[in-house]
């Protein structure tokens, strides 16, 4: 399906992008790289999610021989960011936070090649249904929500509670394919090939 032209490496431990990467027939390695992800008091939800796609890159060497994807995933309800849950305890606190509202899901990306990036931020808004409390409980004690930003996942069991998404729905997942490979593509790293196109 695409021509790759140069080894890649994915910087990120999650098995969604993994996948999204294998399903495009990408040849890649992966590794994840241990930063603080924590979110100073005052830090705007975009510019957190910017320094977080730099801050991973830097852990790993860029050079002009490997492309370097990174990515980081945020929820943005009422100004505040949720991201993932550390322990089961903190899942139906942010699921009753975000029950019934509008949220926004960011997720930023970047290409690295040499000296050569990309950074780029995309947005999907995202409304939850007005869930009762006994299927918000019942959700909660499942181990879907533990690696996911707000607690939910929404290519899951957690697709019960949404309500309506406007955007991309890839980004929800955790990688918005759609930008990252027109990305590659212009950036000469991917070219297309087969009969598909």
């Amino acid at each position: 399906m695409f021509e790759q032209k140069y080894p890649i490496l994915l910087a990120s431990g999650s098995p969604r992008r993994r996948e999204y990467l294998e399903r495009f027939g990408l040849q890649f390695e992966v590794a994840s790289a241990d930063i603080d992800e924590s979110v100073p008091l005052g830090e705007a939800p975009m510019d957190y999610v910017r320094r977080m796609v730099v801050n991973k890159a830097e852990a790993f060497d860029l050079s002009p021989d490997k492309v370097v994807i990174t990515a980081d995933t945020l929820v943005l309800v009422e100004g505040e960011i949720l991201g993932k849950p550390e322990d089961p305890s903190q899942v139906f606190p942010m699921l009753t936070q975000l029950n019934g509202k509008t949220h926004q899901v960011i997720t930023g990306y970047g290409i690295f090649f040499g000296d050569q990036q990309r950074l780029r931020e995309v947005v999907t808004k995202v409304r939850l249904k007005k869930n009762s409390v006994e299927l918000l409980k019942a959700y909660a004690q499942t181990s879907e929500p533990l690696d996911k930003a707000g607690s939910y996942s929404i290519q899951g069991l957690g697709t019960l509670l949404v309500d309506t998404i406007d955007g991309s729905y890839n980004n929800v997942v955790g990688l918005p394919v759609e930008e990252l490979f027109s990305d590659l593509i212009q950036m000469g790293l991917l070219s297309p090939k087969g009969e598909e196109f």
